[in-house]
C-alpha cells in the first residue's frame, strides 16, 4: 500500500507542470522519421514524452513549458526540414487544396517541353521544370544523408542528378513532377484522415468521476492532479497517467490501430480512448 502510495504521489509531483502540444508534420512520410523524431526531441530538456502519428503528420509532445516551449520544439523540428507548425488544442487544421507554386510552374514548364520534337531548343524547358521542382527535394535528400538514413527523396534526387548527366532532361523533369505531384496528393489524403481523426475525437465525454468522491463533474472542471475513475466501457474524458488497476484502452481514434492497449500504473491514457476492460484511477497530469 505504502508503494501504491508513493507510486502516486511520485507521479503527481514529477508531471504536475507539463502541457500537451500538437504539431502538424507536414516532412512526415514513413515510419522512417518516427525514430528521428523521437531522437531529435526526446533528448531535450523539458520533454517528457513523444508521440509519433503517422497517419494525420501529427506529433504530440509533452513537455514542461518553463523549460521549452512549443515554438522551441518547431524550431527543433525544422532544423532537419521536417516542414513543423503548432496546431493549437481544437483547431481544424485548414490545408491549401491546390499545389504549391513550384509544383504548377514545373508541370507548366513540361508541358511545353513536350513540343521539342517540332522546335528542339523547347527540351530546355524540361530541365527548367526539373530545376524549379528539384529544391525542396535535394534539401531532403541532405538531411537523411545527414542522419545516416536511406529515404526516397535521396532514391529520386540520385535518379534527378543521373538524368540530366545523361542529357535526358525530359525524363529528369517527368521525375520531379510526378514525385512533387504524388506528395501533394499524399498531403491531401492524410489530410482528410487527420480530419476524421478530429472529427472521432470530438466524441471524448463531457463528463469526469472523481475517484475520492465519486461526484460526477464537467471535464473542463477537472483540476490538474486530480484522480479521476474509469469504468470498463467507458471513454477516456481527459488525458493522464494510471496510478491504480490495469486495463486495455482501445486507442484506434488516435492511432488507428485496431488492437487493445494494456494500461498499468505509469501508462498514459488519452482523452476519447476507451477503456475495454477493468477499472483504473487516472490521473491529470496537463490540461489545454
Amino acid at each position: 500500500m505504502e508503494n501504491d502510495e508513493s507510486l502516486k504521489a511520485s507521479l503527481l509531483n514529477k508531471k504536475k507542470s507539463y502541457e500537451k502540444s500538437n504539431f502538424d508534420v507536414l516532412g512526415i512520410c514513413c515510419t522512417k522519421e518516427v525514430f528521428l523524431i523521437e531522437g531529435l526531441l526526446k533528448p531535450l530538456e523539458g520533454v517528457q514524452d513523444v508521440s509519433v502519428i503517422v497517419p494525420s503528420k501529427t506529433v504530440v509532445v509533452v513537455h514542461d513549458p518553463l523549460l521549452i516551449s512549443a515554438s522551441q520544439i518547431a524550431a527543433a523540428l525544422n532544423q532537419v526540414k521536417l516542414e513543423a507548425s503548432i496546431r493549437a488544442y481544437g483547431e481544424e487544421k485548414i490545408l491549401n487544396k491546390w499545389p504549391k507554386p513550384y509544383i504548377i510552374a514545373s508541370g507548366l514548364l513540361l508541358a511545353v517541353s513536350l513540343f521539342k520534337n517540332f522546335y528542339p531548343p523547347l527540351r530546355w524547358f524540361a530541365l527548367g521544370a526539373a530545376i524549379i521542382g528539384f529544391p525542396p527535394i535535394f534539401l531532403r535528400s541532405i538531411t537523411s544523408i545527414r542522419r545516416l538514413s536511406l529515404d526516397m527523396n535521396i532514391l529520386i534526387a540520385i535518379a534527378v542528378i543521373g538524368a540530366v548527366a545523361l542529357g535526358d532532361y525530359s525524363e529528369a523533369g517527368f521525375i520531379v513532377f510526378l514525385f512533387t505531384t504524388a506528395e501533394w496528393l499524399e498531403t491531401l489524403a492524410r489530410h482528410k484522415a487527420a480530419s476524421g481523426m478530429t472529427s472521432l475525437m470530438s466524441m471524448t465525454p463531457q463528463k469526469a468521476v472523481l475517484a475520492e468522491t465519486r461526484e460526477v463533474v464537467d471535464a473542463e472542471k477537472v483540476l490538474i492532479d486530480s484522480l479521476i475513475a474509469v469504468l470498463a466501457g467507458e471513454m477516456i474524458p481527459i488525458d493522464g497517467v494510471v496510478v491504480e488497476g490495469r486495463s486495455e484502452v482501445d486507442e484506434r481514434t488516435l492511432t488507428g490501430e485496431s488492437f487493445p492497449v494494456p494500461k498499468q500504473p505509469g501508462s498514459q491514457v488519452w482523452a476519447g480512448t476507451q477503456n475495454i476492460d477493468g477499472v483504473f484511477l487516472s490521473s491529470i497530469l496537463y490540461c489545454y
